[in-house]
């Protein structure tokens, strides 16, 4: 919803906003998935590798849009050839945020935990008066 308003603040087209949208959705979908690549257990979303909150910077650039999706207690894990593989049960996402962004990049270490980057290179508008 976030990257919805913020692109429409932006004057971004519809299909755009709507590609960046679900493309933020899918990268926080991510998270609810086990480092194995697996849903998680019945109550395991109380478990200690589940983040409790996600964060989703964004930096909102003329030419482009990065967007950094992470769990700022460090506490999730997602192996980066788990999570790009679309044959896994969480690759579809992964596969589908690809589709939308022009860079997609996933880390993994002890120190931030799972860390989702997105790029979107935009169109340059043109001027109405002109």
């Amino acid at each position: 919803m976030v990257a919805g308003v913020v692109g429409a603040k932006e004057s971004l087209d519809e299909e755009t906003v709507a590609d960046l949208k679900l493309a933020v959705t899918e990268a926080c979908t991510c998270y609810l998935w086990g480092p194995d690549g697996s849903p998680p257990a019945r109550g395991e979303f109380e478990a200690p590798n589940f983040p409790r909150s996600l964060r989703v910077d964004f930096k909102v650039m003329p030419d482009e849009w990065e967007i950094v999706i992470s769990d700022p207690d460090h506490l999730h894990h997602m192996s980066p050839s788990v999570g790009c593989d679309p044959t896994s049960q969480g690759g579809l996402g992964i596969t589908i945020i690809k589709a939308l962004v022009d860079i997609m990049e996933q880390t993994d270490n002890e120190d931030e935990g799972c860390v989702i980057r997105l790029v979107k290179r935009l169109t340059p508008r043109s001027d109405p008066t002109v």
